[in-house]
């Protein structure tokens, strides 16, 4: 049973206490017979952190929030150099004492780690910020700008601007002067000035890449861009990867210049249009634009017949889109093989309160089964009448399903579909799985 042959030879080890003085086992792995000497008291290599490839750290520091990469950046300056990445401070925002205490804010700014701030929320702010608060801002890097509940009065139209332009991404919401902050004030509406000054900072230069401009309202009231030059306009959105107008007024001669200039040359590449107001607006401006997106948003348009069928054959010719969402628009006017083809043309594609008929989802489906299908996730939800998914055909629905990366349905309350078509859909499931 024990080799002891396996200790002869073997150098002797003063330390009777040791294992390494037990009898072996006869059958033992080569490796273990290899060992020479005794191995409990061969010194531990000291662990040196510094000799941790970047990118391990770097993982390591991913997990880790900002307010513990404060003291990341003290052990050493290997460690500083890595967590001093601006990707690992992508949560940092202004912290909450300092939307409290106009003392906090200013000694916040006086520290080193404050150029590391990505987030900033401009809301909900307990004092008037002015010029000289804004000051420590326009040298900052922001990921991530958000311009909300908050009186900017005292803020000059060239350092919001400056700031706003600094940013990779922006959102900007405007409110009605009527509404009301908590404690009985009127929210401030932007205006006529910094809204110009902000477009022409832009137009000469910026950083950002993608703009979000909305107007939240009990009264029906939209963002006023009317007055802003069209060229400006223009010049300021084609500059940007991704813009979202939402509640927007643009006049037509605005947009026709905007589509234009979009048609020409553009780093647009993903584009929101929510409520705007396309009277007197000649459908066909979009042609040229939509045919350069890559991710196309529209919500809450108000669209003749016409202008439907118009679009959607627009984008059935020319469209190079891997993402379309559709919400709250009556579709029903385009033909079931015309919305097919838009539809299974796309890579993602999401239907939200969509008004849409039996006989068109049947051809969806139909043709998400066929080769030439490029769709892989399809977003259902709210649709008008959840009747006409109940009515369709089972195995068209079970397949079409199977067919996908992802599908979702959503109906708060509802049954989504019928008995048939659930067994259905799982038994297609389990062959395809077998």
């Amino acid at each position: 049973m024990f080799d002891q042959k396996f200790e002869v030879g073997r150098p002797s080890c003063p330390s009777s206490h040791h294992t390494c003085h037990a009898l072996k086992p006869q059958y033992q792995l080569s490796w273990e017979k290899n060992l020479t000497g005794c191995f409990e008291d061969r010194a531990h290599a000291d662990a040196n952190y510094e000799k941790l490839p970047k990118e391990i750290l770097r993982e390591i520091f991913d997990y880790m929030k900002p307010s513990v990469l404060k003291s990341v950046i003290l052990v050493c300056k290997y460690w500083k150099s890595v967590a001093d990445e601006p990707a690992l401070w992508k949560d940092f925002d202004l912290p909450y004492k300092c939307r409290k205490s106009e003392v906090k804010f200013m000694e916040f700014f006086q520290k080193s780690i404050s150029s590391k701030l990505q987030n900033l929320w401009l809301e909900n702010f307990s004092f008037q910020l002015n010029d000289d608060h804004f000051k420590n801002l326009l040298s900052l890097d922001l990921n991530c700008l958000i311009i909300g509940n908050i009186d900017l009065f005292n803020i000059s139209d060239e350092y919001l601007a400056v700031v706003v332009n600094n940013s990779k991404r922006c959102e900007i919401i405007e409110y009605d002067s009527e509404l009301k902050t908590t404690n009985g004030n009127s929210i401030n509406v932007l205006g006529l000035n910094k809204l110009k000054a902000i477009f022409r900072k832009m137009e000469s230069g910026t950083k950002l890449k993608s703009l979000e401009l909305n107007c939240l309202s009990n009264y029906g009231k939209k963002l006023d861009l009317s007055f802003v030059p069209s060229i400006t306009l223009a010049n300021a959105f084609n500059k940007l990867e991704s813009l979202e107008l939402c509640e927007v007024k643009l006049k037509p001669d605005q947009l026709k210049t905007i589509f234009d200039n979009m048609s020409v040359s553009t780093k647009l590449k993903a584009f929101k249009l929510e409520r705007l107001n396309f009277d007197s607006v000649d459908i066909k401006i979009f042609d040229m634009a939509f045919s350069n997106f890559i991710e196309l948003n529209l919500n809450g348009l108000s669209l003749d017949k016409v202008e439907l069928i118009h679009l959607a054959e627009n984008l059935d010719e020319s469209c190079k889109l891997k993402t379309l969402i559709l919400s709250d628009i009556n579709v029903t006017e385009v033909s079931p093989r015309l919305l097919a083809r838009v539809v299974t043309k796309v890579s993602f594609v999401g239907l939200y309160s969509v008004k849409i008929t039996v006989d068109q989802l049947e051809q969806i489906f139909q043709s998400i089964c066929t080769s030439s299908s490029a769709i892989k996730q399809l977003e259902l939800s709210d649709i008008d009448d959840i009747a006409y998914i109940r009515e369709m055909n089972p195995e068209t629905l079970a397949k079409g399903i199977n067919k996908l990366d992802f599908f979702d349905f959503e109906s708060v309350g509802k049954d989504v579909f019928t008995e048939d078509q659930t067994k259905a859909i799982f038994k297609v499931m389990s062959q395809r799985t077998c």
